[in-house]
């Protein structure tokens, strides 16, 4: 038994000898580790975006390199070798998609400063514009100071609100936006004039139209003579008829009629309506003269005079 046991473990030494002696002098995977890492050195990316992983591969090719001249074992030559190779291979990879990302990134910053650059040019034209304004309506205002003073209307009651300065309270310049000059309201005018008007029912007074018919004739019969009184009869007749139609409850009349026009306003003016601009919001005020074009206000829009 021991010794069938002593030959198998000479026979393992020997065919364990055999295999090491198949193994080769230098490792060629330690050789395409040198040119993976020569050609990750050349790459300027991978100088830039993967340093850190090309030193790793370098310090793996170092240590291969130092085992395999000091006589390490081939195995872990060869590990060390390939592990080498994989790193300088994957420095490249990575720099490459650092590389691209970069690239997006620069050139999403660019549109973000293009989109910065177009937004300060319509910021700028809009405050321009709010500039441009602004002096127009300084000008309006000042064209409107320039007026001549008017009075307030009789009966006219300035605002309820204390205007005046507060000791140590700060003053601010709010822009006036705009002014009104407010006038008295329209007014009513009335007068009486003399009137012809119809008092009755409009209908003819037949009774009264005979009597005076009759009255009338007698009255004419006794003018003149012959056919000159006949003549006379009729038209003293036909006036009778007229008159009494329009006796009793029937006639025309005149009586005091009262007519009324509505005129315009009183031209004096009655106050001034502001606005003006502060803190972001519009704020009114009614003033009995013209203002300028920027009004004082405390840090509430409240004017101070």
């Amino acid at each position: 038994m021991f010794k069938r046991s002593a030959s198998f473990g000479i026979t393992l030494a020997v065919l364990a000898a055999a295999g090491c002696a198949t193994y080769p002098a230098h490792d060629p995977t330690l050789d395409q580790a040198h040119v993976a890492l020569d050609a990750a050195r050349r790459n300027p990316q991978v100088a830039m975006y993967a340093p850190t992983e090309f030193d790793q591969a370098a310090t793996t090719l170092h240590q291969a390199d130092a085992l395999e001249a000091g006589g390490g074992r081939y195995d872990d030559v060869h590990q060390l070798a390939v592990r080498a190779d994989q790193q300088a291979v994957a420095a490249q990879n990575i720099a490459k998609v650092r590389s691209e990302q970069a690239a997006m990134a620069a050139q999403q910053n660019a549109m973000d400063a293009r989109m910065r650059a177009d937004m300060t040019q319509q910021q700028a034209a809009a405050a321009q514009a709010q500039a441009l304004d602004a002096q127009r309506r300084a000008e309006d205002a000042q064209r409107l100071a320039a007026a001549p003073a008017a009075y307030p209307a009789p009966g006219y009651a300035p605002p309820a609100y204390d205007y005046h300065r507060r000791p140590g309270e700060t003053l601010y310049n709010a822009p006036v936006t705009s002014v009104r000059a407010v006038v008295g309201p329209p007014e009513q005018r009335c007068w009486v004039e003399r009137q012809v008007v119809d008092t009755g029912s409009g209908g003819v007074n037949v009774p009264g139209a005979i009597v005076g018919g009759v009255i009338g004739g007698v009255l004419g019969h006794q003018i003149g003579s012959g056919r000159g009184q006949d003549l006379a009869t009729g038209l003293g007749a036909a006036t009778g008829a007229v008159v009494g139609a329009n006796t009793g409850t029937g006639g025309v009349t005149t009586q005091d009629v009262q007519r009324c026009t509505t005129v315009a306003g009183s031209p004096r003016l009655d106050y001034w309506d502001v606005t003006y601009d502060f803190g972001g919001y519009q704020h009114h005020v009614q003033m009995t003269s013209a203002p300028g074009a920027t009004i004082l206000v405390n840090s509430q829009g409240e004017p101070r005079v």
